[in-house]
């Protein structure tokens, strides 16, 4: 019995020891990304701007692997960090965010090349007239970027520099559409928004897209479920060696 109990306490700590927080330095910051593409939403479903970054690394075979990405200066916390699997199952990471000077930026290790991480922030003020910048480096060379930025429903006079040559109309929503190719590691790609807006009420309703995003959003990750499920059995185990003890005693 003791020998089980001590396999099973193994196995929950090298399963917590998977489960650690990057630390230290991006352990390869000569990765390229292939594609990546960025999401500007504002007032969707806070009052703030919703960020997402999805992609893949150009260098598949290099994973696991730490990453760095870029955020707006003040960012502390992620919405989501996951690592998509080939089969597009989200695997969802324990990351670090650190203030960088002019910018935030999170590490995280991804298990796979594919990435997807979102975050809200909030540039804007209470006025009606509204207007912010927002900023897209990358760490790591990109060889394809696309910029999707959403108007909010209810706002008037939507302009953003540089002017877009492509644009869409999805679910009541205008999308304005960027594509760049060979953006060097550390440059810069600037966005100036504005518009007017006389209430502060997101887009969507908030409880509604909270609900969505947790039903859609897989966040399997192998290590905690196996932590999880080696700390339940270790203490049905442990109930039961005392169980027994006891009734040898009586």
């Amino acid at each position: 019995m003791k020998r089980i109990l001590l396999a099973i306490l193994l196995l929950v700590i090298v399963a917590g020891c998977g489960e650690r927080s990057p630390s230290g330095d991006v352990s390869a910051p000569d990765l390229k990304i292939g594609r990546m593409k960025v999401s500007i939403w504002p007032e969707y479903d806070t009052e703030g701007v919703l960020v997402v970054y999805e992609g893949k690394f150009y260098d598949r075979e290099r994973f696991p692997a730490k990453a760095a990405f870029v955020l707006p200066k003040g960012v502390r916390e992620l919405t989501d960090a996951c690592s998509l699997s080939p089969k597009g199952e989200h695997f969802c990471q324990l990351y670090e965010v650190s203030q960088r000077g002019r910018h935030s930026e999170a590490i995280l290790k991804l298990p796979y090349p594919d990435f997807f991480i979102d975050f809200q922030y909030n540039p804007l003020s209470g006025d009606e007239k509204r207007e912010f910048e927002y900023t897209i480096s990358s760490k790591y060379p990109v060889e394809l970027l696309e910029v999707n930025i959403q108007q909010p429903l209810r706002s008037s006079e939507f302009n953003v520099t540089p002017v877009s040559s492509k644009e869409s109309e999805e679910k009541g929503f205008r999308h304005l559409h960027y594509t760049y190719e060979g953006i060097p590691q550390g440059k810069e790609v600037r966005f100036s928004i504005s518009y007017k807006k006389q209430d502060s009420r997101p887009s969507v309703d908030i409880k509604s897209a909270s609900m969505a995003n947790s039903s859609g959003t897989a966040g399997s990750n192998r290590s905690y479920m196996i932590f999880l499920a080696g700390g339940v059995l270790l203490l049905i185990l442990l109930g039961y060696y005392r169980y027994s003890a006891n009734r040898k005693k009586g």
